[in-house]
Order: C-alpha cells, then structure tokens, then sequence
C-alpha cells in the first residue's frame, strides 16, 4: 500500500476518534461537574422549594407556549357548539366518522381526521365515541354529543318542516307494471 492510498483514510479515522474523544469528554464533565449532588443524597423532594428559587409564572409561560385564556375561549366554543348538531356516529376500532351538520345544513359525513367545512380555523374531526364526538383546532376541543335517544328524529315520524325534498306528486304512465319482488 502506498502512502498517498493511506492518507484518506488516517484522516477520517483521526477525525472519527477526535469527535468521539469530545463527547466522551463533555459527559465525564457533566457527570464529575462539582455543586451538582444534592447533600441527604438526590433530588430535592416534590413541591419543594430550595433557597434562592425563582417563581414560575405558569400562566406567562402558557401565553409565551400560545395558551388561549379560558375566559376567550369559552364563549367561543359555545357560539361554535350552538351552530353545530352531531346527527350520528360510526365506531370502528382506533377510527369511525360522524354525521354533523353546520348551521342547519345538511349533515355531512366526516371520517377521523378530516377537517370540517364551513367554520373558522381548522376544526377536524379528532376521535368518536358510541354517543359523541370530539373535534380539534389550534389546541381547542369541543365535544359534541348525540342528543337523548326520546329526541332524535324516527323514521316514521311526521318530516320537520322545510326539511326532505320537495314532494313529488304521481303521474300515471301507460305500460308500465311494478316489478315483482321476491
């Protein structure tokens, strides 16, 4: 072997054994640091206070992290909560979809995890349960939840007003038969 084929590789191996000396180095330091061990061995107990600490303010460091202030974000969830009705849910292990209308709209089908139209910020659709559902934006939740079983619409109940297409009346067309059924 001759020595300019031998270079390349002295080179990255010295450089591999610097990077592993300095890491090695810098936690022998922390470990070995002096003023770090606690006297009564260990870390001071829960809720306790050592002399000379400094007072968190939790709710500062809240806002600092984006924390809406709960006295905003109620009535928001409300007027939001007011302007949706959850009409059905489907389970199905991790996942499921939900029935929701905005609005007085019709309900529309929503998986887990897709975004629900026609409201501000980007509300989707988090998780179900057999009687509710949970949508999530920008750290909020609201959960909606189905209404008594004695208040949901039946099948053979009279149609809500304005509510269902428009009734079609019957015309009688020569030749045509009803098909059997069997």
């Amino acid at each position: 072997m001759s020595l300019s084929h031998l270079a390349p590789r002295l080179t990255v191996g010295l450089a591999t054994l610097g990077v592993w000396a300095l890491a090695v180095g810098s936690a022998v330091f922390w470990v070995l640091q002096p003023g770090t061990v606690q006297p009564g061995g260990g870390a001071p107990l829960a809720g306790g206070v050592s002399a000379g600490a400094t007072t968190i303010d939790s709710a500062a460091v809240a806002r600092a992290l984006g924390a809406q202030p709960e006295a905003v974000a109620g009535p928001v969830q409300a007027d939001l909560a007011a302007r949706l009705a959850l009409q059905g849910v489907l389970t199905h292990g991790g996942g499921g979809a939900a029935l929701i209308a905005v609005d007085g709209r019709p309900a529309k089908p929503l998986r887990v995890g897709a975004r629900l139209d026609g409201l501000d910020g980007r509300w989707t659709l988090r998780a179900v349960t057999p009687h509710a559902a949970v949508l999530a934006a920008d750290g909020r939740e609201l959960r909606l939840e189905l209404p008594p079983p004695d208040q949901r619409p039946h099948a053979d109940a009279p149609p809500r007003p304005g509510v269902g297409a428009p009734a079609i009346p019957a015309v009688g067309v020569s030749g045509l038969r009803p098909v059997p059924t069997q």
